[in-house]
């Protein structure tokens, strides 16, 4: 098994970006994440959406001495009135650590200090850890949708409002 990841030593970055050291080699690690994690039809693309300035990619990585190691990334986008999270991916090697809620509640406090309202997102039902990590992180299940991601695999729409947190 795999030594447990520290949280207090993890760097939540946006990419792309000059400022964040081996950028590249993130990127990389993310889009390989995404094959492994995600059907074909769920996956992201990353070349195109990128490109957009609504869509923002964040990831967490702890820095190793051969280089970064990817943790987990999110990518969300952003319009006037809803901040839509599209991924919240943790690596495997880090799932169960605390990785993903810390991330989603880095994510969340980005948003709130940018004024966002309103944020939601789409799970799988069948994706029981995933919903309640954002359950941990206040989102709330407001609507299921039966064949959302396929015939058979219903989604449920979760939302939080950062104007109603204290």
């Amino acid at each position: 098994m795999a030594e447990p990841v520290d949280l207090t030593n993890l760097t939540f970055a946006r990419l792309p970006a000059r400022t964040t050291p081996a950028s590249a080699h993130l990127l990389a690690a993310i889009k390989q994440t995404e094959k492994h994690t995600f059907p074909s039809n769920e996956a992201f693309d990353f070349e195109s959406e990128l490109k957009k300035r609504t869509t923002v990619l964040h990831c967490v990585y702890h820095t190793k001495t051969n280089g970064p190691e990817l943790c987990g990334y999110t990518v969300y986008v952003r319009s006037k009135l809803m901040t839509r999270i599209q991924k919240v991916c943790v690596a495997e090697r880090f799932r169960g650590q605390g990785v993903g809620k810390w991330m989603v509640d880095m994510v969340l406090k980005e948003l709130k200090k940018a004024a966002a309202g309103n944020v939601d997102l789409w799970v799988d039902t069948a994706r029981v850890p995933a919903r309640r990590l954002y359950g941990a992180c206040g989102f709330k299940e407001v609507q299921m949708v039966s064949n959302y991601y396929s015939p058979g695999r219903d989604g449920i729409r979760m939302e939080r409002n950062l104007e109603m947190d204290a």
